[in-house]
């Protein structure tokens, strides 16, 4: 009885609930805890020293209203005897019946541990319901013996525990976890909030200013030590710092040293340095940096040293280290260590080189190794111009002092870095072509398909190749594409354009450089667009996207080229949501090329008029407008602000004044694409002639793109008076249709041809499912919104009285309307006629069928 008692004083400190520490109450971490502990068995709260686990530990279980049994463990407890009697004594002074029952135990002869863990795990299952175990420092334990005790333990039904502690031990806990019996409690939970950080700061002294918190909270991320030692330090009295807070400012740098680094382990300690200097959270750089490193980042998430991968994340998903450790991390190592940091450098950089060569240059730099970021960018400058790096990483080489620019990439490096936009612009890629063209020139009499496919060999070749085809896709001259509203020049092919990209693809993925091939195989994809062959658009460009996503590149300025094809492919499709959403990626992704961006608005406005949306109109125009200040000059780069213009004019009514912005001298007007639309717009306000002056004597060329063959079919179709030529048409515009689906020049006109495809039907074609579809698609349309060219009831009715020689009062009288509610309704009359006189509005009403 007296070795009982002498025991029970002898190790009260280590099974009592510590008095509370002179602290701020942290009402969210603890209703975190009493949530956890009703939810699971097992409760395990893990984070680096100086968090406050044992604190809020005590504050909760001096206000539980459950029986909380409390044990601190200390290195000595390693041994599965000492443990279990520990544990044992904590239970004893919860549960005087419990007591009892383990001094029974205990007085038989040597007992061994196995007995004394039978007997603990007897009186645990007879505690009262919701008795609460806790084992604080659990990280003590670490031999095999003692952590077998442990998990007996924890699978004893009745209690419940808490393990808390710098980091768990290996107790068997994953079946439990995906039970759902085991909750955790990290370090975004024990971290203090802004509010709890002011709290605490006003309970040492007086309160200071508000920024002062902020900047404080902002550098400490709540880490309650670091909150202290910067107060200890004097950093708060400052009223209001003349610059923000840094990281080395709080002086807990030997902490970090004795109690968190001390406390890991030789191999885990070198490997968190290491990993802090890179900034390593990556498993597969932490393994190229160290063999195993997989493994021990896990094992650093599993101490709170980086957040866990569902709770504190950083970008992509990944966790991060805490920014403050990592800092002093850094700075332990750069102080002590200037090898390790120079070792990490390089071996990071070597590692990156394919991946991502601007940081591998990056690490080659910080590591001061010169001849390796020369190496690599030399090796690498390709890769880094598709990426839009070149210039910056290149100007961080010359300012380190690495390199001196001529040493590097003498081709672009110069010319590169003296453009103030990113690399991927057009203006810039203009200059990197001259620059690599001065450099290495065509040979004497090389013809446009040799400097299309590139002339020179080897990078600079798959360099000059990607970017003249590039340029020939957007540049003022280039062939009509279908694309209403397109500045266009004479009709050429661009099969030499889609042939050197091909082969630009194939190379930068032989050479290694996965980010230039993609933007190869994207600038392909669109020139397969302007080639009209849309199903290789469509399958490219959706190749490119899954393949962008797939490494991160999904929504950029290498990835823009194929959102564009494949809105253009929608588009002729007749796939609206489809190109609108594609559409809009491009105008989003391409903001440094803006000729692709004012294409791809332009087709934007086309689908906004369709659907009647008056603000996606504004908004295309105002994107057209924005490319063009981009550019500086005077019109928006590829497109006709004045075709744009005209086309929103007519879908107001406007038809005359629409025609009279037609400019001769602008290609827009009188490419395939704009002379279609001017002969629907004189064929809708009743001139036949006009409409066929619009579309000329010439038959309409097989070397057009097949969105323009199809509108220029169905437009001559609807103004032939023959029958039979006009199913000709219609079957030419059937025939070029069918191949790969473009059928959005056949849904435009779709009303007006409807009683020519029904006839069509009962002539006989070779395409009636695409007749048949085309007739139920506008019968099963939505009821379009009243025309701007169809006149109203009262208009028709004044309209009836023009042929007539009644004046306009004797008109209102007939109708029994005022003399200016007539004037109105002959305005009305007037304009979506198209005419100016009263003459003229009785010659088209008769040719319309109006009268």
């Amino acid at each position: 009885m007296t070795t009982t008692s002498t025991t029970a004083r002898g190790t009260a400190w280590r099974t009592s609930v510590p008095p509370a520490a002179r602290t701020v109450e942290r009402p969210r971490a603890r209703a975190a805890l009493h949530a956890a502990v009703e939810l699971h068995p097992v409760v395990v709260v893990t984070a680096p020293a100086g968090f406050g686990k044992t604190t809020l530990l005590a504050q909760w279980a001096a206000a539980a209203a459950v029986p909380v049994a409390w044990a601190s463990l200390d290195a000595f407890d390693d041994e599965p005897g000492r443990l279990l009697r520990a544990v044992g004594d904590a239970v004893a002074r919860t549960s005087p019946g419990a007591a009892a029952a383990l001094a029974a135990g205990r007085g038989t002869p040597s007992p061994t541990p196995g007995d004394l863990l039978d007997t603990l795990r007897g009186v645990l299952g007879a505690l009262d319901e919701g008795t609460v175990v806790v084992l604080d420092d659990i990280h003590r334990i670490s031999s095999p013996a003692a952590r077998h005790a442990v998990s007996a333990l924890l699978q004893t039904p009745g209690p419940r525990f808490v393990l808390a502690g710098r980091h768990v031990p290996d107790l068997a806990l994953g079946a439990r976890r995906i039970e759902g019996a085991v909750g955790d409690l990290g370090v975004r939970t024990l971290a203090l909030t802004p509010r709890e950080t002011e709290l605490l700061v006003g309970s040492w002294g007086p309160a200071p200013a508000p920024g002062v918190v902020a900047e404080l909270w902002r550098v400490t991320g709540g880490w309650p030590t670091a909150v202290r030692a910067a107060w200890r330090a004097g950093l708060l009295h400052r009223g209001h710092p003349q610059r923000p807070l840094r990281h080395e400012d709080v002086p807990v740098a030997d902490y970090v040293r004795e109690e968190v680094l001390g406390d890991l382990g030789a191999e885990l300690d070198a490997f968190v340095r290491r990993a802090c200097v890179g900034r390593v959270v990556e498993p597969a750089l932490a393994e190229a940096m160290v063999p195993g490193g997989a493994a021990l980042l896990d094992e650093c998430v599993a101490r709170g040293l980086l957040g866990r991968r569902d709770e504190d994340t950083g970008a992509g998903g990944l966790p991060a280290w805490h920014v403050l450790l990592a800092a002093h991390v850094r700075g332990i190592v750069a102080r002590t260590q200037p090898r390790t940091v120079r070792a990490v450098h390089q071996a990071l950089a070597r590692h990156l080189a394919g991946p991502d060569p601007a940081a591998a240059v990056r690490h080659a730099v910080d590591g001061h190794a010169p001849d390796l970021a020369a190496e690599l960018l030399v090796e690498r400058w390709p890769e880094l111009l598709a990426r839009g790096q070149l210039g910056a990483t290149e100007r961080r080489c010359v300012a380190m002092g690495v390199v001196d620019g001529a040493a590097t990439v003498s081709l672009v490096g110069r010319t590169v870095r003296a453009q103030p936009g990113p690399e991927e612009g057009d203006a810039a890629a203009a200059a990197v072509v001259r620059a690599l063209r001065a450099t290495s020139p065509a040979p004497a009499g090389a013809g446009r398909e040799q400097t299309a496919r590139g002339a020179t060999a080897g990078p600079a070749g798959t360099v000059l190749a990607y970017l003249t085809a590039r340029a020939a896709l957007h540049a003022p001259d280039v062939p009509a594409a279908g694309i209403p509203g397109e500045r266009c020049g004479p009709p050429a092919s661009i099969a030499d354009v889609v042939d050197a990209l091909a082969d630009a693809a194939d190379d930068a993925a032989v050479h290694g450089w996965p980010v230039l091939a993609l933007a190869c195989r994207a600038e392909h994809a669109l020139a397969c667009a302007r080639a009209g062959r849309v199903a290789e658009a469509r399958a490219g460009a959706r190749g490119v996207l899954v393949d962008g996503a797939a490494h991160g590149w999904d929504r950029s300025h290498v990835t823009a080229p194929a959102h564009l094809a494949a809105g253009l492919a929608a588009y002729w499709c007749d796939e609206p949501a489809t190109a609108r959403h594609e559409l809009t990626a491009a105008v989003e992704a391409g903001a440094s090329r803006p000729g692709l961006v004012a294409r791809a608005a332009c087709v934007l406005l086309h689908l906004s008029l369709a659907d009647g949306d008056p603000a996606g109109v504004t908004r295309a125009l105002a994107v057209v407008e924005d490319a063009r200040a981009v550019t500086g000059e005077p019109s928006p780069p590829g497109v006709s602000r004045g075709y744009l213009e005209a086309v929103s004019r007519v879908a107001q009514g406007g038809g005359r004044d629409a025609l009279a912005l037609a400019d001769p001298a602008d290609p827009a007007w009188s490419s395939p694409a704009g002379s279609s639309w001017r002969s629907d717009v004189h064929r809708r306000a009743g001139d036949r002639g006009a409409a066929l002056r619009a579309l000329g004597d010439a038959d309409v060329e097989p070397s057009w793109h097949v969105a323009d063959r199809v509108a220029a079919h169905a437009a001559r179709a609807l103004l032939h008076v023959d029958a039979a030529q006009a199913h000709r048409s219609l079957e030419r515009a059937l025939d070029d249709a069918a191949t790969d689906g473009v059928v959005r020049p056949l849904r435009d006109r779709a009303a007006a041809l409807r009683p020519l495809l029904a006839a069509h039907l009962g002539r006989g074609s070779a395409h009636e499912a695409l007749v048949t579809r085309l007739l139920v698609a506008e019968q099963d349309a939505p009821a379009p919104r009243p025309s701007a060219w169809a006149l109203t009831e009262r208009e028709l009715q004044v309209l009836a009285c023009l042929p007539s020689h009644m004046t306009v009062e004797e008109i209102g009288g007939a109708l029994f309307v005022s003399v200016n509610t007539v004037k109105t309704h002959l305005r009305a009359v007037y304009r979506k006629l198209d005419v100016s006189t009263r003459r003229d509005a009785v010659h088209v009403a008769v040719q319309r069928g109006l009268l």
